[in-house]
């Protein structure tokens, strides 16, 4: 009966992911932090365009946020080595709400005419239930 009762209600899997989505959502901070650095310095330092600028930030947070997950979000992950294939599917698995925050950060900076920093909060807080999917259930899921 408990069994069934589980499977009725949701709670007790929010509850035993709470932790679990709590240091996703710290990693994903930190990797915001990661991609505005680096958009930054690209733009104001470097003089990049801040349409092309994003491409190489969103790269490096990617790259941030996936051995930051490893080691501290999905952290059984670590009991495999990391690996060029488990990158690219963390890439792959986060392409579809990189793409949708790249879009919205696009037409926010474009044709909406918003500035750098609001465009990328916006686009960056759009696309993390799309990224702690893929995360979650492909890329970093237990054996």
């Amino acid at each position: 009966m408990d069994g069934d009762t589980n499977r009725m209600n949701p709670r007790p899997d929010i509850r035993r992911h709470s932790g679990q989505i709590m240091r996703f959502l710290l990693v994903g901070a930190v990797g915001f932090l990661v991609d505005a650095a680096v958009l930054l310095l690209l733009v104001h330092v470097a003089g990049m365009s801040r349409v092309w600028a994003r491409i190489p930030s969103v790269l490096v947070a990617i790259t941030a946020t996936w051995w930051l997950h490893r080691h501290f979000t999905f952290a059984w992950a670590r009991e495999t080595a990391p690996s060029g294939k488990e990158w690219l599917r963390f890439a792959f698995g986060n392409a579809v709400g990189n793409g949708f925050n790249l879009g919205i950060y696009w037409l926010l900076i474009g044709p909406a005419g918003w500035g750098i920093m609001s465009a990328l909060v916006v686009a960056s807080v759009a696309a993390a239930a799309i990224n702690y999917a893929m995360s979650a259930r492909w890329v970093f899921r237990r054996a």
